[in-house]
């Protein structure tokens, strides 16, 4: 336990600076791990917002395209969908 100087009495005080060091290391830890941990699909983002039709990454036979104009309704494709709400 906590001795002063030889005396008998107990320290009252928290030593903190062993919980702040498992703190920091287990911070590291998380901040290494995280980004392993991350999962899902790649997706292809446009180079240039005004006109996305022209980016090659995108535009293949396999992928789907979908626009969200202002008016509400969307684009799968070139085919116009109506918005139900």
């Amino acid at each position: 336990m906590g001795m002063q100087g030889g005396s008998d009495h107990l320290q009252s005080e928290i030593n903190v600076t062993p919980m702040v060091d498992i703190m920091l290391v287990l911070l590291i830890i998380f901040m290494v791990v995280t980004p392993f941990l991350q999962q899902g699909i790649t997706v292809a983002i446009p180079r240039d917002l005004r006109n996305p039709d022209e980016d090659q990454a995108i535009n293949k036979e396999s992928a789907v395209i979908v626009s969200i104009p202002k008016d509400g309704d969307y684009y799968l494709g070139k085919r116009r969908r109506i918005s139900t709400t």
